[in-house]
């Protein structure tokens, strides 16, 4: 039988066959009004059909995957583009441009790293430490290996002062890069920030050993052994930034400040002597006035606390120092000048109003206002 003959025996309706529509004849797999004669022409037709249409699927995934690799390729490189156009943006001086392309390129590829980086760099620099710290936390989640992203969020998170999170972010840092200079010597100070100098002292040591003549590194050493007690060795730390020449106030002061403490008070006198000579300040005074004290030279304490005071009336530990050594010198003369006594009380009663939280300073002002 040719395929032709068949059709005279096809129903030609569902009421005319007998048939329902609906209905499998006999129970079978197979609509009603597919005779069973034409069986095998049918699945021949499906066996052929199956893969034709397989086929035609398969050249429409073809075609479109070229257009969306296209696609994805072409963002990218826009991404690029923009990229190159921010540096340019940024060796012109161009900051607001720079960071407009920076964010366009991140429009087309969320992932660039650099471009989190660049807008991190322009907000750090701005002092707009908050959107720097979001920026280059985005750039630790597309590069987690990037020891830049890392660094310079803990620098961002300590310039805002968030000092815990600081400390993750440089400890990420060190553990890719752990003999980083600057890595450990910012993770020394976040310590010593924290009041944490146990902490601070393996960093802040390395941060030494790879670059010893670094003064800021030293001064770190000396600061971290004067919180730990160890005055000699804070000596030596802040004695070998000094002697590396042009030492900025702040790490002469740190000097003489533990030669106090180790009971070098001469040492500290000819220190702040010439510290004052260059650069004269109220806490410099303050210190050479404790000295002079500490060695019995009362006269030349009390020129040194009002010396102090002339440069900064509301200096607390000047006016403390000036009470103390006024009251050494009544009690010295017998008491015999209830004046000393008077301005003493007097000293220590505006340091309190400076500052209330002193109960040293209340436990001598109660003591001595009954004398």
């Amino acid at each position: 039988m040719r395929l032709g003959d068949s059709t005279d025996r096809l129903p030609k309706s569902a009421s005319q066959s007998g048939v329902k529509a609906t209905a499998l004849q006999n129970g079978s797999r197979f609509p009603a009004c597919i005779d069973r004669h034409i069986l095998p022409i049918y699945f021949e037709v499906m066996k052929r059909a199956i893969p034709i249409l397989a086929a035609a699927a398969l050249v429409v995934l073809v075609v479109c995957m070229p257009g969306c690799q296209s696609q994805r390729q072409q963002r990218v490189t826009e991404a690029q583009i923009r990229l190159e156009q921010a540096q340019l943006y940024l060796e012109q001086g161009l900051t607001d441009s720079a960071l407009a392309a920076f964010g366009m390129a991140l429009e087309d590829n969320p992932s660039l790293t650099e471009a989190h980086m660049g807008m991190g760099d322009i907000y750090r620099q701005r002092g707009d430490y908050e959107l720097a710290s979001s920026a280059y936390e985005r750039a630790t989640q597309t590069a987690p290996a990037s020891f830049d992203a890392h660094y310079y969020l803990g620098v961002s998170r300590q310039l805002m002062g968030k000092l815990n999170e600081s400390v993750a972010a440089y400890l990420q840092a060190l553990a890719l890069r752990p003999d980083d200079f600057h890595a450990n010597a910012h993770l020394a100070a976040a310590f010593l920030q924290l009041g944490r100098p146990g902490d601070a002292l393996p960093y802040a040591k390395r941060a030494t050993e790879l670059k010893s003549e670094d003064q800021g590194a030293q001064a770190n050493l000396g600061a971290t052994y004067v919180l730990l007690g160890q005055y000699e060795r804070a000596v030596e730390a802040y004695d070998y930034a000094v002697q590396q020449g042009g030492a900025q106030p702040p790490i002469v002061l740190g000097l003489a400040d533990a030669q106090i403490k180790a009971g070098r008070f001469r040492q500290a006198i000819d220190t702040l002597h010439g510290l004052i000579r260059k650069t004269p300040s109220s806490v410099a005074y303050e210190r050479l006035g404790y000295a002079h004290f500490k060695l019995g030279q009362f006269d030349q304490a009390l020129a040194s606390y009002r010396a102090a005071l002339s440069l900064d009336a509301d200096d607390t530990a000047a006016l403390n120092g000036l009470g103390v050594c006024l009251m050494a010198l009544y009690i010295q003369s017998g008491r015999e000048v209830p004046q000393q006594r008077d301005d003493a009380l007097a000293a220590w009663r505006r340091s309190l109003q400076l500052r209330p939280q002193q109960p040293a300073i209340v436990n001598l002002l109660v003591r001595y206002s009954k004398m």
